[in-house]
């Protein structure tokens, strides 16, 4: 039976480099058809690494896939990973190819170091806080609305919530997101081991892992974050528009900061 992968990244999101072990390495032609499902938008030509441990974020919880590369240990990066997904048994599998024809493939329990692409995740993780600050902006202005989704995915990014909201309110809005940022408050992630037990169970059973802004909130959230609202830089409230009775409030971060 398959052991689910231990994600590092969980645990400790600052890390770029990673040595590990190399579980399974396989054409995406001989995966599953559940685990070819997750790679729809891959070169079906393309591979499939399992490890012992990751530090690369699969897809999920509204933020896109780390990419980065796979290596020998001691060797150049040869396998470019361009896709990160989870299997429902806890497997995290890394999509991608070799970068030349002479590049050697790996075989279980090779010692391989996995490298992140720094300049993605920390986009996608200053995009991830930032909608966390825009939840905690909400919460504080506008309490008695419920947050029903999110996604934190360059051009996507939004947070959506029961009940109808106006461009009239951008500028209230936006003043207190603002004002988290400056604030620099800290972003602190903790665990809850039976998530059962805490908030009258809505948080699901087993450890959970909260993120806080501040202490102001407490979000259950699998993502990477930076460490201070303050490094996140400018949030720009984009536009607020309204389908079905729910309303969306989409926002941005610079690419760079």
């Amino acid at each position: 039976m398959a052991h689910p992968t231990e994600a590092v990244y969980l645990h400790d999101s600052s890390l770029r480099t990673l040595t590990t072990e190399i579980v399974s390495y396989q054409p995406i032609s001989s995966l599953s058809e559940d685990e070819k499902s997750l790679a729809k938008n891959v070169d079906p030509d393309d591979s499939a690494i399992t490890t012992r441990q990751t530090i690369l974020y699969p897809q999920g919880g509204g933020q896109p896939s780390d990419t980065g590369s796979i290596a020998l240990a001691d060797q150049e990066p040869s396998f470019v990973v361009s896709l990160v997904r989870k299997t429902s048994d806890g497997r995290i599998i890394h999509f991608g190819k070799l970068n030349n024809a002479d590049s050697a493939s790996f075989v279980e329990g090779q010692s391989v170091v996995q490298r992140v692409d720094s300049a993605r995740r920390d986009y996608h993780s200053r995009l991830h806080t930032g909608g966390h600050i825009l939840g905690v902006a909400m919460q504080i202005l506008m309490p008695d609305l419920k947050e029903v989704k999110a996604n934190h995915a360059p051009r996507e990014a939004c947070l959506e919530y029961e009940g109808l909201l106006y461009n009239d309110h951008k500028p209230s809005i936006q003043a207190k997101v603002d004002e988290l940022v400056q604030q620099d408050l800290s972003v602190a992630v903790s665990w809850l081991e039976d998530g059962a037990a805490a908030n009258g169970g809505k948080f699901g059973d087993g450890p959970v892992r909260i993120v806080s802004i501040g202490g102001l909130d407490q979000t259950p959230c699998g993502g990477t974050h930076v460490e201070r609202t303050g490094l996140v830089g400018p949030i720009t409230i984009r536009k607020i528009t309204r389908k079905g009775g729910v309303s969306k409030i989409s926002y941005e971060v610079a690419e760079t900061f």
